[in-house]
């Protein structure tokens, strides 16, 4: 979420299973320290669609804050990008599939959400320079997966990975709606739509900055600032919805700093400069 404290990630652990029934750490029980991964190998073949079944039932049913794992895991997009070009590096212009849960009957969430997380990728790709291309695709061919889930799940944030046939996939997990930040927050957004638009869309921004390889940072004005390191969370999202005039503006500000540009451009060089 943009600008909170996200429980960490972990990456998935090897196995001596074959690639055909590998165990996938998927927060479905907790496990320790360790955070949550499911007790049983089950058949990877049968796609992506069965693994967020059993992932975002516990997710929307739960109505309490997930487990901190220790130590927090970042899913590089060259990884990805990678395995879905079948090399090393992804070659120019490759693009990296993502896919966008059905929302509906979560609370809070409205169809155009998902031009909101659609913007979101765009936002990344522009500000990468062209280095870093997205393209929405069917859940079982996806890298990336968007997952909107029950605010009662205390989480309005979070990134975590699991592995699909060997390859390393991101699961976004975004609350749609924005009670989480906080009565103040709640109330601006009750009586401003386009600030509830730009929360949602910032969240996505900050989640997906996550997937890309972007860590935290302690520097309020960046996207991926945490507010473990405090600050005005109702300044830190006014401060973006005052550059829109409606909710169209948001195709316009990607909502990135210098600080966050510098980070992703030190990942990923851009091919052209704007």
């Amino acid at each position: 979420m943009a600008g909170a404290e996200m429980p960490g990630e972990r990456p998935a652990s090897g196995s001596a299973l074959p690639p055909e029934r590998r165990r996938l750490p998927v927060p479905l029980r907790e496990h320790g320290s360790a955070g949550y991964e499911l007790p049983t190998a089950i058949s990877i073949r049968k796609g992506g669609a069965m693994l967020l079944r059993l992932t975002l039932d516990p997710l929307r049913r739960r109505a309490r804050r997930l487990a901190t794992p220790a130590g927090a895991f970042i899913l590089g997009a060259a990884a990805l990008a990678s395995q879905a070009a079948g090399q090393d590096e992804p070659g120019p212009g490759e693009a990296i599939p993502y896919f966008i849960d059905n929302g509906a009957g979560i609370p809070g969430y409205q169809p155009s959400d998902d031009d909101l997380a659609r913007a979101a990728f765009e936002a990344w790709a522009r500000e990468s320079g062209g280095r870093l291309r997205f393209a929405e695709t069917a859940a079982e061919d996806a890298l990336i997966h968007v997952v909107w889930i029950d605010p009662g799940s205390g989480v309005y944030g979070e990134m975590r990975t699991v592995l699909i046939d060997g390859r390393p996939v991101a699961l976004l997990y975004v609350t749609p709606s924005v009670d989480l930040q906080g009565p103040a927050i709640a109330r601006l957004a009750a009586g401003d739509p386009v600030l509830r638009d730009a929360i949602v869309y910032l969240t996505c921004v900050h989640e997906l900055g996550h997937a890309i390889g972007l860590p935290h940072t302690a520097d309020f004005e960046d996207i991926m600032y945490s507010f473990a390191y405090g600050g005005d969370i109702v300044r830190y999202f006014m401060r973006y919805r005052e550059r829109l005039a409606d909710r169209s503006d948001i195709a316009n500000h990607s909502g990135l700093s210098a600080g966050d540009r510098a980070v992703l451009h030190g990942l990923y060089p851009p091919r052209y400069r704007r």
